[in-house]
């Protein structure tokens, strides 16, 4: 068992930049546009930052990073793009569906990296995922086989509950999308969606609670939203209050105090995107770079969250969890 702490970074604003180095020269710039904060996000770009040394790239000799975080508030992201595109970047790296389309609405021209994003293709980021055809590539998540396999394990863990409530977006596209699909997958596993409840910003997690205490719900189900991933301890810690657990397909959910979650192995996404990166900057265009759609994932679970609920971890998910957080 691999024991997590979480990271806490430094203090500072999320719209603040983080230039990893500045100097003077013709240095080749690389954006990134993170929609989540800096301590959500900065062991992601660790790793992304050591892939390019392992490449041969050295930060401040060869290659400036520019960061700007949103801290989850999506309508930050479309102001932050522009800044970004103003330092005339050679590329910019971004994760998840809010990043890519903020990105897509300011350039057809720069190429853009994108982390895990769901369908890529279906949401006309790409024209294919083997002949993306414009300005993005990089790697897509594989929405439905880990929202069925969490489903699963939390089926394992909680043998008898039933009634799950969807903490989703409110107004967000995919909102109808998610109820449609989450009611179709649930009672394959024994489980029915008592209640959608819908949020616009972190002020509005405690009421949702409520009305998700009001349907009685037995687990709270959040989206991988990057507003919810990136206020995963607050949410924690209100579902730690409600007695209900909170489970998500973002291993930001379980590091952040919730009982489990099933993702992408983002690390391993983020040395792909270092991958992606080094062959842009040798001359390749994003046009002819398939999407990669990764097949690692890991399974996460949170003891400490876990025995504060009184809920027993079986030893047969125990074993085969990738992460333990005790």
């Amino acid at each position: 068992m691999i024991r997590r702490q979480l990271l806490l970074a430094a203090g500072g604003l999320g719209l603040a930049p983080l230039l990893w180095a500045q100097s003077p020269g013709a240095l080749r710039r690389i954006g990134f546009l993170s929609p989540g904060t800096r301590e959500l996000s900065q062991p992601n770009l660790d790793v992304f930052r050591a892939e390019l040394t392992r490449l041969g790239y050295t930060v401040g000799r060869d290659l400036a990073i520019d960061i700007r975080w949103s801290d989850g508030i999506t309508e930050r992201l479309p102001a932050l793009a522009r800044e970004l595109l103003a330092l005339n970047p050679a590329v910019i790296v971004t994760a998840t569906q809010v990043g890519v389309e903020a990105l897509k609405a300011v350039t057809s021209t720069v190429p853009v990296v994108f982390i895990a994003v769901t369908n890529p293709d279906k949401n006309g980021f790409v024209a294919s995922l083997a002949r993306p055809g414009g300005n993005m590539t990089g790697t897509a998540a594989r929405v439905v086989g880990f929202n069925f396999k969490l489903a699963e394990f939390l089926r394992e863990v909680l043998p008898a509950a039933k009634r799950i409530a969807l903490l989703d977006l409110e107004g967000y596209p995919s909102q109808e999308r998610n109820r449609a699909f989450f009611e179709k997958m649930f009672p394959k596993l024994g489980f029915e969606l008592a209640a959608v409840v819908p949020v616009k910003s972190a002020e509005d997690f405690g009421r949702a609670f409520a009305q998700i205490q009001a349907h009685k719900a037995e687990v709270m189900w959040a989206v991988p939203h990057a507003l919810l991933a990136a206020h995963a301890r607050k949410l924690s810690e209100l579902a730690q209050q409600a007695r209900i657990p909170l489970v998500g397909p973002r291993r930001a959910f379980a590091e952040g105090g919730g009982l489990l979650s099933y993702d992408n192995d983002v690390r391993e996404d983020y040395r792909r995107a270092a991958a992606f990166v080094d062959r842009i900057l040798k001359g390749a265009k994003p046009a002819h770079l398939p999407v990669e759609q990764l097949d690692r994932f890991q399974l996460v679970l949170n003891l400490r969250a876990a025995n504060a609920l009184g809920i027993r971890i079986p030893q047969a998910v125990r074993a085969r969890a990738d992460e333990v957080i005790e």
